[in-house]
């Protein structure tokens, strides 16, 4: 059955988080995020979402909503007759326009939300039939930004006493002697034994980084994992100690891949033994997929990531991808309201007990279940309806 669009929406919404959130590369207190609403003709609507990070991709919110006025056009121009055809088309008549990562994703999962609410199947149905007869129950990983003080003790008390997780990752701020001491200090925050990966967004140079991998190697604490440990440029150091280190520790590429292109060149130049995948960064689910595929044909590891502040629109798009990406490490996201203060979706999208999410929570149908269009349009500082069919 075609798809007949009739109306797209757009809506910046400002979201406030529950904490700030510090890592090596920023602060923030409150996300923008972008989120796009298509509605067929026979009213039936779809939901997406996007949230820029500037010193990842380079794209802002305006930028992504200026690419949205180019797409628009296209998907009420005539009926759609096949959704992931479609998407894939759409990439290139806006493949040199700043904000096409957002953009993309946005529409993306919305379109993918309006088939699959259309077709009565789940996303992950749509794009892999039968994979959630076979599919576990994703374990997501808890997460620790920079923090001390009461905020830590907070952090230690909800992840100890409610979560209970099986994996750590901790935000890292590339001197050994803080990282380190903010490691044990985790560590021995819990009564049972815990696996720890470092994100360290860029923060080490070479003239720091022989002593850090040698003395987080050495110490009893177990990280073997280094998550962009270099600045997103920096491809001679990555190499260099990827190649140096060897079997010993794993670099994990994240703000250096966000293209197939940057993947192409980290499996040639041997720089990462690993990338994060995270569906903004990434332009959507479809591209997401093609990554991790060419990841694992490459013998890289795989992790999904998340932005600090998703709602569960994305959430829901990871958990999707979770249940369709069989061979990952790592998983992180579905933090819902345990960090924002407002979702789109209710009840948020969250990880429970050990950092499990259970892939019942999937809708029957579409990305995500019931959304309160109304309640988006409240909470919008900016909105508009784009290429709308007279």
């Amino acid at each position: 059955m075609a798809l007949r669009i009739k109306k797209v929406e757009f809506f910046l919404v400002r979201i406030p988080l529950r904490f700030s959130v510090q890592h090596a590369l920023a602060s923030r207190t409150a996300n923008t995020s972008g989120f796009v609403i298509l509605t067929a003709d026979d009213g039936t609507s779809g939901i997406g979402e996007f949230l820029c990070r500037e010193y990842v991709t380079g794209e802002k919110p305006d930028d992504c909503v200026r690419c949205l006025r180019q797409v628009a056009p296209l998907l009420t121009r005539s009926p759609i007759e096949s959704p992931l055809n479609f998407i894939r088309s759409l990439w290139f008549p806006t493949q040199y326009e700043t904000g096409k990562y957002g953009a993309m994703c946005a529409v993306e999962l919305a379109l993918l939300d309006l088939w699959g609410k259309q077709e009565g199947k789940p996303v992950a149905e749509l794009l892999r039939p039968g994979v959630l007869k076979t599919a576990r129950d994703p374990i997501y990983s808890a997460v620790y930004p920079f923090a001390s003080g009461v905020k830590l003790a907070a952090l230690h008390c909800f992840y100890r006493a409610v979560i209970q997780p099986e994996w750590i990752k901790v935000k890292g701020k590339g001197r050994l002697a803080d990282d380190l001491g903010y490691v044990l200090r985790i560590r021995r925050a819990f009564p049972y034994p815990v696996q720890m990966r470092l994100d360290l967004n860029g923060a080490l140079a070479e003239d720091n980084a022989e002593e850090y991998f040698s003395r987080m190697l050495e110490s009893s604490h177990g990280v073997r994992w280094f998550e962009q440990p270099f600045p997103k440029d920096a491809w001679e150091l990555s190499e260099k100690f990827q190649l140096r280190l060897g079997e010993n520790a794993v670099l994990c590429a994240d703000e250096s891949v966000c293209t197939l292109g940057d993947l192409a060149r980290a499996i040639q130049r041997g720089a990462f033994r690993a990338v994060n995948i995270r569906i903004a960064k990434h332009g959507g689910l479809l591209n997401s997929l093609t990554l991790y595929e060419q990841a694992l044909e490459a013998g890289l590891q795989v992790q999904l990531g998340c932005l600090v502040g998703e709602s569960s629109i994305l959430a829901y798009a990871g958990l999707h991808f979770a249940a369709l990406a069989t061979r990952l490490q790592h998983r992180e996201g579905c933090f819902g309201k345990y960090l924002i203060k407002w979702d789109v979706i209710e009840p948020s999208l969250k990880f429970s007990r050990n950092g499990r999410v259970p892939l019942a929570r999937l809708p029957r149908a579409g990305l995500v279940p019931a959304f309160d269009v109304n309640r988006l349009r409240r909470q919008a500082f900016q909105s508009g309806s784009l290429g709308s069919t007279p």
